[in-house]
């Protein structure tokens, strides 16, 4: 399930997009000491592209998947937990916005995100404005972080938590959890106080069970 983050095809970007970059620097110099400033401009703006595409490759988003689990645990830390693991596909259909992730006995895995299930706070529907049709259903946890899910139809959201509720026992929709969660500060809070809570590595491995 772990997804590598240095494949051959990211390491050959990191050492050719450098020289790219090279090359346009110095056909930049050379169209502005020309005066030819149209092309210097073309310049520019491939520069900016690829050295877009260079930080992108050369600081992968693991970085993503980590999301939940960064303060405490290594990629390779994650990794050893995962490849022990096995895990199963929960799949909703039949709405607007269909959606599947993975879950195992101690693990989520939820648009590319890695999430213990044991800091699992609840799951979330709230409308994505006053006068949206749509709303925005995604995973909180006890350390102040989100995980998006799906984007559904106001009709369907009861039709979504309600399934997902009956398979999940983490997913319990509470309605205090609700009011709270459409506010910023209700996870800097949760952030805060899980970090009093579990300080260290160790402590978050043996709260997670993993």
């Amino acid at each position: 399930m772990i997804k590598k983050i240095w494949t051959w095809k990211r390491i050959s970007s990191v050492i050719i997009l450098p020289m790219v970059i090279f090359i346009l620097v110095s056909s930049l110099r050379l169209a502005v000491l020309a005066g030819e400033m149209q092309v210097a401009l073309m310049f520019v703006a491939a520069l900016i592209f690829f050295t877009y595409l260079f930080v992108g490759c050369a600081y992968p988003k693991r970085f993503a998947c980590m999301k939940i689990v960064k303060r405490y645990l290594s990629f390779r830390e994650l990794k050893d937990f995962i490849e022990k693991e096995k895990f199963n596909r929960f799949v909703m259909e039949d709405i607007s916005d269909p959606f599947d992730f993975y879950y195992s006995e101690n693990w989520f895995f939820v648009k590319e995100v890695y999430v213990p299930r044991k800091i699992v706070l609840d799951i979330i529907a709230v409308n994505k404005s006053l006068f949206s049709p749509f709303t925005v259903i995604g995973i909180i946890t006890e350390n102040g972080e989100a995980v998006f899910l799906a984007q559904v139809k106001k009709e369907e959201a009861d039709q979504v938590t309600i399934k997902l509720k009956k398979e999940f026992p983490e997913f319990r929709c509470d309605v205090q959890i609700l009011r709270e969660a459409i506010y910023k500060r209700f996870y800097k809070e949760k952030k805060r106080q899980f970090a009093d809570k579990i300080p260290d590595k160790m402590e978050f491995i043996n709260y997670c069970r993993l």
